[in-house]
């Protein structure tokens, strides 16, 4: 299988480090003849199963998809040898989660628990490719606290990611909206989520299937710029954060209290 043409891939810094939280953007990562073709693809795909291609017996990929994918991975020169991936041919709400093994997580526990042991990907991606017209669709990645010792050692003896678990304090958030040919890369482990319509964990409404948020009080000021929505989507998204957080302890705290009785 012949690789993707070079000529249709953007250059894409490598300076990467592993350890990094802070997701990565690039933007018009492919030329627009490529989206489109890569477009075309994935309709026929059709549906959002999850594929696992070994670089190591197919080093350029099977399909233009694949093809795709390993060049971006090649730019950016990262080296891992599996690479799984799925279609999604529209904006769905996805809730906070971290991507793992889940084969693993429903096959092996953590001694004398219920608790699925996780393992995560070194590195997950988001390529955006064709949008309606103001969807803005963000994807939606927090940071967290390190892991404490207890975790480590439990994960451990379980040969569990230490960084993945039950979500830790939330430190940051980082909102991407989507826009054609971006790719958003962030650590494998990081907690993310995907909100429909763009606006729903700030009490928006939906009006039309594209994402048009109504006109309440916890709306956007108009005419922002996207630096400026970004940094106005963070501040509101911390908040909820938060929130969030505050109301998991509180689920913690009465779980701990029932478990004493």
């Amino acid at each position: 299988v012949p690789p993707f043409p070079r000529d249709m891939l953007c250059t894409l810094s490598a300076a990467i480090s592993l350890l990094s939280t802070t997701p990565r953007v690039f933007d018009s990562v492919f030329a627009p003849s490529a989206i489109r073709t890569l477009v075309a693809a994935g309709c026929d795909r059709s549906h959002s199963f999850t594929t696992v291609l070994d670089r190591e017996v197919s080093r350029s990929g099977r399909t233009v998809l694949e093809r795709a994918l390993t060049a971006v991975l090649d730019e950016l020169g990262d080296e891992s040898r599996y690479v799984e991936y799925w279609w999604r041919g529209g904006h769905r709400r996805m809730d906070s989660h971290r991507d793992v093994d889940e084969a693993l997580c429903r096959s092996r526990s953590h001694a004398g628990t219920a608790v699925g042991v996780q393992r995560c990907p070194q590195n997950g991606h988001v390529l955006y490719l064709e949008l309606a017209e103001e969807l803005r669709g963000p994807t939606c990645v927090w940071e967290e606290a390190p892991p404490d010792e207890a975790w480590l050692s439990e994960a451990a003896a379980a040969e569990a990611d230490s960084r993945a678990g039950p979500p830790r304090e939330l430190t940051a958030l980082h909102v991407v909206p989507a826009r054609p040919g971006r790719l958003l890369r962030f650590r494998g482990d990081q907690l993310h989520a995907v909100p429909a319509p763009a606006g729903e964990w700030l009490g928006e409404a939906e009006e039309t299937a594209t994402r048009r948020a109504a006109d309440t009080a916890d709306a956007p000021p108009p005419g922002l710029t996207e630096a400026e929505f970004l940094r106005w989507m963070s501040r509101q998204q911390e908040a909820k954060a938060e929130a969030a957080a505050e109301r998991i302890e509180a689920v913690e705290a009465a779980v701990e209290a029932a478990k004493a009785e």
